[in-house]
C-alpha cells in the first residue's frame, strides 16, 4: 500500500514538473476597452449620385453639339448648343421696328408740339390734336412691345447654349449635332460622380433610433467608410415595411466607390451604452461557455469566462470580471489553458517601431 501511494506521488511530481517545462506560447495581446457600443444591423444600400439631371432643350432648333458620354463639364459650361442664327435673325427685324417705332414717335411729338402752338391761334382744332396725341400713344406702345419682344429673343438666345447646373461627367447622349429638337427634348444625361450618397432601405421598426446627423458605417468589399444619416423618408413602403435613409460618404470614397454599387449599412438598432469590450479575437468558444484569457504581469494566462454582448466593428462587449486595461490574449488564445505560460508577440506595427528606435 505505501508502495502505490509512493508511486503515484511520483507520477503526479513527474507531471506537474513536465508541464512546467512545457515552452511558452506565444501569443498576442490587446488592451481591454471602456467604450460605448451602439449594436446594428447590416441593411442593404447603393451609391447613388447627389445631383443628377436630365439636360433639355430649352428651345425648338437644330443641334449644333452635345458633349459626348464620359465628358467632365464645369458649372456653367455648355453641355449642348442649338443654332441660334434664325433667333438672331428674329432680333435683327425686331431691332428695325423698334427703330422705326422711335422715328415715328419723334416725329409725333413734333407735330403735337406744333399743333399746340397753333392751338392758340385757333388754326388747330381740338380734335386734330387729340387724334396726334392718340397717334404717339400708340407708336409708344408699339415700341414697348417690339422691346418686350426683343427681350424674349434674347431670353432665347441665352437657352441656346445648354449649360451644366452643376459640376459633373455626361453619362448618356439622346441626340447627335445636326438633328432637329424640340422644346424640351431631353439631349443628355448629367451626374455629380463628385457628390455620392447612400440610399438604404431600413426596417421600420428601426426608425425610432434613427436620427438625421447620426454617423453610420458604410461597407464594401474593398472599403469601410464612416458616414452620415443626411436624411430620412419616413413614410413607410408597405410591402417591404421598410424607410429609405440617406447617407452622405466623405469626398474619399468617390476613390474607392462608383455610383450603382452595392453596398452593405450598418444601422443602429438600439443606443449606445457604455460597456467592456475586447476585440472579436479574444473570445474563446468552448462547449463550457465563452472565455478570454487574461495575461497577467507574470505573463501567465488566466481563464475568465465573460458572457457576451452587443458588438460594434472587431469590438464585442462582454460582461465579467476583467476591468478596462487589462490584458487579453487575441493571438494563440486557442491554444491556452489556465495557468499557461506565454511569451508575447509584438504586433507588426509595435515591431516596426521597435525595430525604428533600434536602428535609430
Amino acid at each position: 500500500m505505501r508502495k502505490t501511494a509512493i508511486t503515484v506521488f511520483a507520477c503526479l511530481f513527474t507531471g506537474a514538473a513536465f508541464a512546467n517545462q512545457l515552452p511558452a506560447k506565444v501569443v498576442q495581446v490587446a488592451s481591454v476597452e471602456r467604450t460605448e457600443i451602439a449594436p446594428t444591423v447590416a441593411v442593404p444600400g447603393t451609391i447613388y449620385s447627389r445631383n443628377d439631371v436630365r439636360i433639355t432643350a430649352g428651345i425648338a432648333g437644330q443641334l449644333l453639339m452635345v458633349a459626348e458620354p464620359g465628358t467632365i463639364v464645369q458649372q456653367g459650361d455648355a453641355v449642348a448648343r442649338i443654332d441660334k442664327r434664325p433667333l438672331l435673325l428674329q432680333r435683327a427685324e425686331q431691332e428695325a421696328l423698334l427703330q422705326r417705332a422711335e422715328i415715328n414717335i419723334r416725329q409725333l411729338e413734333s407735330q403735337l408740339r406744333r399743333q399746340r402752338e397753333l392751338q392758340d391761334s385757333n388754326l388747330v382744332s381740338e380734335f386734330e390734336l387729340e387724334q396726334t396725341e392718340a397717334n404717339r400713344d400708340l407708336a409708344l406702345n408699339d415700341a414697348n412691345i417690339t422691346k418686350v419682344r426683343i427681350r424674349q429673343i434674347d431670353d432665347q438666345i441665352r437657352r441656346a447654349d445648354v449649360r451644366a447646373p452643376f459640376t459633373g461627367i455626361v453619362i448618356e447622349r439622346m441626340h447627335r449635332g445636326g438633328e432637329d429638337v424640340a422644346r424640351g427634348d431631353s439631349l443628355a444625361q448629367l451626374t455629380d460622380v463628385f457628390s455620392m450618397e447612400v440610399r438604404a432601405f431600413v426596417p421600420l421598426k428601426h426608425l425610432p433610433r434613427t436620427a438625421v446627423g447620426e454617423p453610420i458605417r458604410v461597407f464594401a468589399t474593398d472599403a469601410v467608410y464612416e458616414g452620415q444619416i443626411r436624411a430620412l423618408v419616413p413614410t413607410g413602403d408597405v410591402r417591404s415595411q421598410t424607410f429609405e435613409a440617406h447617407i452622405d460618404l466623405p469626398a474619399s470614397a468617390r476613390n474607392s466607390w462608383t455610383v450603382g454599387q452595392l453596398v452593405s449599412v450598418a444601422v443602429p438598432i438600439r443606443p449606445r451604452a457604455s460597456t467592456i469590450a475586447v476585440p472579436r479575437d479574444a473570445l474563446v468558444l468552448r462547449h463550457d461557455g465563452s472565455f478570454v484569457f487574461r495575461i497577467n504581469q507574470e505573463n501567465i494566462a488566466e481563464r475568465i469566462a465573460v458572457e457576451i454582448g452587443d458588438s460594434a466593428g472587431d469590438l464585442v462587449a462582454v460582461v465579467g470580471p476583467i476591468d478596462a486595461g487589462d490584458r487579453v490574449a487575441i493571438r494563440g488564445a486557442e491554444n491556452l489553458q489556465e495557468g499557461s505560460e506565454v511569451k508575447i508577440m509584438l504586433s507588426q506595427s509595435a515591431a516596426a517601431g521597435t525595430a525604428g528606435s533600434t536602428d535609430g
